[in-house]
């Protein structure tokens, strides 16, 4: 894994009930933080931890959160659901001015 972890790495964890260090697991967990703040920022959403050292705002967390429950593991049944609920948040945060990229915000 690369050395560095992201920021919501130890929420995820607990998000997905993992309670063990493992290192190939840990990677794709972080992996999955990645990939979740990489489809909130191409459907156009800021994503303020690549910026500065702000937090992150407690939507974007969530998401993060949601789309991490949604692709972890293999045999999740419920997978659909969290998928779902990321998609609707995504949604709903990308008709809201506040998390829109544009002239104000950066990247």
């Amino acid at each position: 894994m690369a050395d560095t972890k992201d920021k919501l790495f130890d929420k995820a964890k607990v998000a997905v009930r993992s309670t063990f260090d493992d290192v190939e697991l840990d990677s794709e967990l972080n992996d999955l933080i990645l990939s979740a703040r990489d489809d909130l920022r191409v459907f156009g959403l800021i994503d303020k931890a690549k910026s500065s050292d702000e937090d992150d705002s407690n939507l974007i967390t969530q998401a993060v959160l949601l789309y991490v429950k949604a692709h972890w593991g293999y045999d999740n049944p419920d997978a659909e659901r969290f998928g779902a609920l990321y998609n609707e948040l995504k949604n709903k945060l990308s008709v809201s001015t506040q998390f829109l990229q544009g002239d104000a915000y950066e990247i």
